[in-house]
C-alpha cells in the first residue's frame, strides 16, 4: 500500500509540475506579440514572427515597437540555455529592452541601436548571473529617411534579399553577447532600403538545427529560402523556413530555440 501511494504521491506531482509549465508556457507567449501589421494597412512594411521553444518554454524572444510614425524598432533576442531558468532570465532581457525602447518616445534620448545594446549590456551584466548572458540584434528601420540602423550582440548574421534579382546575402555584423562583460561597445551599420527590400533575423536554432548526423541546417540554406520565397508574404518565409528545418531534422528533437522574424519594405 505504501508503495501504491508513493506512486499516486508521484502522480500527483508530475501533474502539477506539467500544469505549471504549461502556465509558464502561456506567460511567456503572452510577452510576444500576437498580431502583425496588416500590409493592406499602409504603414511602408510587413512584418511576421514565430518563436518555437526546444521545450515547454524557451528564451528566445522578438519584439517590435513603433518609435514614432516613420521609424519601426525590430528586436530579436536568445538567452544561453533552455526550460524554465532561460525563459526567466529571456522574461527579464526581453522586457528590459522594451522598457528602454518605450523610454525612447517619451524623451529626448535618440540613443542608437548601437548605445541600446551598451546600455542594456550595462543592467544584465550588473546581475552578475555569470553563466547567462544574451545574444540579441537591434534594428531600427526609418521609413522617412529610407534607412535601416543595425547592431548585433552576437546573433546570427541578418538577411537582406533586394529587389535587384541578385541572391540574398548575410550582412556581416558581429558583436559580443549581452551581459559578459562590463564596458562592452557595439559597432553599428546604416543601409539604405528600397521598396521590396526583404530582411529576415533568426536565432542560431535555426542556423544550428542539427539532423540524425549532426550536420547543421546552416546559413546557405536560410539563403536559398529567402531567394526562392522573395516574392511571397512576410508569413509564407516565416512559415517555410520553421517547415524546412522541421523537415531537416526528421525524427530529431529540437537542440534550441526557434526563432525567425521578417520584414518586407513595401513603397516609401
Amino acid at each position: 500500500m505504501a508503495a501504491l501511494e508513493r506512486a499516486v504521491v508521484e502522480h500527483n506531482e508530475l501533474l502539477a509540475l506539467r500544469r505549471e509549465l504549461d502556465i509558464a508556457s502561456d506567460i511567456q507567449r503572452s510577452f510576444l506579440p500576437r498580431t502583425f501589421p496588416d500590409p493592406a494597412a499602409g504603414g511602408g512594411f510587413a512584418l511576421h514572427a514565430a518563436m518555437v521553444p526546444a521545450k515547454e518554454v524557451g528564451g528566445d524572444f522578438y519584439d517590435f515597437f513603433s518609435l514614432d510614425g516613420d521609424r519601426l524598432a525590430v528586436v530579436i533576442g536568445d538567452v544561453s540555455g533552455k526550460g524554465v531558468p532561460a525563459a526567466l532570465y529571456g522574461a527579464f532581457a526581453g522586457e528590459l529592452v522594451r522598457s528602454r525602447t518605450i523610454r525612447r518616445r517619451y524623451s529626448r534620448d535618440h540613443a542608437g541601436p548601437a548605445a541600446m545594446l551598451a546600455s542594456i549590456n550595462s543592467v544584465l551584466y550588473e546581475r552578475q548571473l555569470e553563466e547567462y548572458y544574451c545574444t540579441l540584434l537591434y534594428s531600427v528601420f526609418d521609413f522617412k529617411h529610407r534607412t535601416v540602423t543595425l547592431a548585433n550582440a552576437a546573433l546570427p548574421y541578418p538577411v537582406r534579399k533586394r529587389a535587384d534579382g541578385l541572391p540574398a546575402t548575410q550582412i556581416e555584423l558581429p558583436g559580443v553577447p549581452l551581459g559578459s562583460f562590463p564596458g562592452s561597445t557595439y559597432d553599428e551599420i546604416v543601409l539604405d532600403l528600397r521598396p521590396g527590400d526583404v530582411f529576415v533575423f533568426c536565432s542560431d536554432g535555426v542556423t544550428e538545427a542539427q539532423d540524425a548526423h549532426f550536420n547543421e541546417f546552416g546559413a546557405d540554406r536560410l539563403l536559398a529560402i529567402v531567394d526562392r520565397l522573395y516574392d511571397q508574404p512576410a508569413q509564407a518565409i516565416v512559415d517555410a523556413i520553421f517547415e524546412e528545418v522541421h523537415a531537416f531534422r526528421g525524427e530529431c528533437p529540437p537542440n534550441d530555440d526557434t526563432t525567425a522574424v521578417v520584414v518586407r519594405v513595401a513603397a516609401i
